[in-house]
């Protein structure tokens, strides 16, 4: 009688967790699923080495060591990064400020 109950406890253990192990997966895979949905949509397009640019505007490239950034004119080639290696150049989003607020400080507390 002890050996069937063993089975049993045994078997309604190993259910238990295959159950609780599928509502985790799937759980798991479903934030997974709309973590790279958002990540997709927050991340710039980028252009290669060697395309052409397809608006004016100010790009930029970057490595561990130096970040680059430079004008590009439409139709013109981007260029490799300094080291000679291809890179990827992400456009930079122009302010939405049309003005230039200086920081305003206190006379005497500089």
């Amino acid at each position: 009688m002890k050996f069937r109950r063993s089975i049993a406890l045994l078997f309604v253990t190993a259910l238990v967790l295959t159950t609780g192990g599928l509502y985790y997966t799937s759980s798991a895979v479903t934030a997974q699923e709309k973590q790279s949905n958002t990540e997709a949509s927050k991340t710039p397009t980028g252009f290669a080495t060697g395309t052409k640019c397809t608006k004016t505007g100010t790009y930029k490239a970057g490595n561990k060591y130096l970040e680059i950034i430079i004008p590009m004119e439409e139709g013109n080639d981007f260029p490799p990064f300094p080291d000679g290696e291809k890179v990827t150049w992400y456009p930079i989003t122009p302010s939405t400020k049309s003005t230039f607020e200086p920081i305003k400080v206190s006379p005497g507390t500089n």
